[in-house]
């Protein structure tokens, strides 16, 4: 449209219809150019959302304490980020510190890492309850494979033994998964493979993910799941017990620190304290 508006206003060769196209032609680029600006505001949009879905799984993963959204969670985060300092001034202040407050341009770098470790304290609360929950779903999981290879094997169909291991099992993160999963397959209906898989991606623990692609691969070929449910139990009892021979090899390597750190220089003050005062006073003498 442009190129034909500039072709006939040369042809009649008046100056306002060229300078109309001139106008035309400026319109044409500052629209695309007000388009790649929308893109790119889209783009960060779209990275806030990447953030949002990164909090909304790790709340998931962490069992949603408290009914925390991925908005609540940063809600906290600001107000956790404004109230840190204002507290540690409070502290300071009533420490008789309140010069230290205003004493240069180097306050305002400890107050940004105030508001920098109060911003990440709440995400840090939450990644800590998520790990502790996945070490309950791993510490669980073979108790649990137990119990359903024992229902199976007793006659119980899938479903049948799912709901007694929900009735049967211990109070935890991986029963209130399994009872989630049961009530979506047996009351919702959901396919039971659908259900799995949203429980495995809800926990993101790599021996249940096993669990689950072995159980949906079962499915899907018609082959009993007995057979299949006892070799992942052995197996997880295996890394169990793997991760505890791990824990115990690491355990000396982490004692190392506190020990030179706090402990031997309360021995070295006990032995070596005596005999520096006894010193002291020879030489005073």
């Amino acid at each position: 449209m442009n190129t034909m508006i500039r072709d006939t206003a040369s042809r009649l060769g008046g100056s306002f219809y060229a300078r109309f196209g001139r106008i035309m032609d400026a319109c044409f680029v500052l629209t695309q150019h007000d388009r790649h600006g929308a893109t790119a505001a889209s783009g960060d949009v779209s990275g806030q959302g990447r953030y949002a879905t990164a909090l909304e799984d790790l709340l998931i993963t962490a069992g949603r304490p408290g009914g925390l959204t991925a908005i609540h969670l940063v809600g906290l985060q600001v107000l956790a980020a404004v109230g840190f300092p204002i507290l540690w001034v409070l502290i300071l202040y009533q420490s008789g510190w309140f010069e230290f407050l205003f004493e240069g341009p180097k306050q305002i770098l400890f107050y940004l890492a105030l508001a920098l470790a109060g911003f990440l304290l709440p995400l840090m609360n939450i990644r800590e309850k998520a790990a502790s929950r996945q070490q309950s779903v791993a510490l669980q999981l073979p108790d649990m494979l137990d119990l359903l290879t024992i229902s199976v094997e007793a006659g119980l169909d899938f479903s049948a033994a799912m709901k007694r291991v929900v009735e049967k099992h211990r109070p935890g993160a991986l029963r209130d998964e399994l009872e989630r999963c049961f009530h979506e397959t047996e009351r919702l209906g959901k396919g039971r493979n659908e259900a799995l898989r949203e429980m495995a991606s809800r926990v993101r623990l790599q021996d249940l993910s096993a669990v689950v692609s072995a159980l949906i691969q079962a499915n899907q070929l018609g082959v009993s799941i007995g057979p299949i449910l006892r070799v992942q139990s052995d197996m997880l009892r295996t890394r169990r017990s793997q991760r505890a021979e791990k824990a115990a090899h690491e355990a000396p390597v982490k004692m190392l620190a506190p020990l030179i750190l706090c402990i031997m220089p309360a021995v070295f003050i006990m032995i070596l304290g005596p005999v520096i005062i006894q010193m002291i006073r020879d030489a005073s003498h």
